[in-house]
């Protein structure tokens, strides 16, 4: 707690993104044998966009003109749109309590990218983590 008192905003983000995605991957289970997964991918689409129009409009914000930094946020957008679709397949066909945790190890690409691309260099901390984040997707995965 004493990253909190330390002015450390981003765990507080961090803890209020764990429960909310949580929630989101319950809500869209419950929605299976109930709708067809398009519908379901269309009315949260619809949903967030609707979250997406109040956050601009309490914020001000403009369209920003195209750059490197522009097309770079619309082609995250797509890897997103398009990952939440196969997200929304697994969680018709599968376990939350299995896809859930699974798709939650994501990050692990990102670092490996991170690794490469932008040459970070993890702590042997993150190294560890990293590596239990990879057992844990073979854990998970197995039958």
């Amino acid at each position: 707690m004493s990253s909190i008192q330390g002015g450390s905003e981003w765990l507080i983000y961090s803890l209020l993104c764990l429960i909310l995605w949580g929630l989101w991957g319950f809500f869209l289970k419950l929605t299976y044998g109930k709708l067809e997964w398009v519908q379901t991918y269309m009315l949260s689409g619809i949903a967030s966009f609707i979250v997406m129009l109040v956050v601009v409009a309490y914020y001000r914000v403009g369209m920003p003109g195209i750059s490197t930094a522009t097309v770079l946020a619309f082609t995250a957008g797509v890897f997103g749109g398009l990952g939440y679709i196969f997200f929304i397949k697994a969680l018709e066909k599968g376990k939350v309590s299995v896809v859930m945790p699974l798709t939650a190890l994501y990050p692990a690409i990102t670092v490996i990218i991170a690794l490469i691309v932008l040459k970070e260099k993890p702590n042997i901390y993150q190294w560890i983590g990293i590596l239990l984040a990879i057992a844990a997707g073979v854990f998970l995965s197995a039958k």
